[in-house]
């Protein structure tokens, strides 16, 4: 999970491996997006860096104990 300005949304969700795409959540600054996804963890780890300098700001990991498709 990660907050992002609207205006780089796209370029965000192109460096994202999702499992599926990404919820994408209006926060109260009209101007920002919550982003959330699923990856795997050593592939987040290699793309966080890439996150932060396309904009990705109040980065939050979360363990998934299980997970269904």
């Amino acid at each position: 999970m990660f907050n992002a300005d609207t205006k780089d949304i796209e370029s965000l969700i192109n460096l994202l491996p999702a499992a599926d795409s990404p919820t994408v959540i209006p926060l109260a600054d009209k101007n920002k997006v919550a982003i959330h996804s699923v990856c795997k963890e050593d592939i987040f780890w290699e793309t966080i860096e890439s996150l932060k300098l396309q904009g990705a700001s109040s980065i939050l990991v979360l363990p998934i104990e299980k997970l269904a498709y």
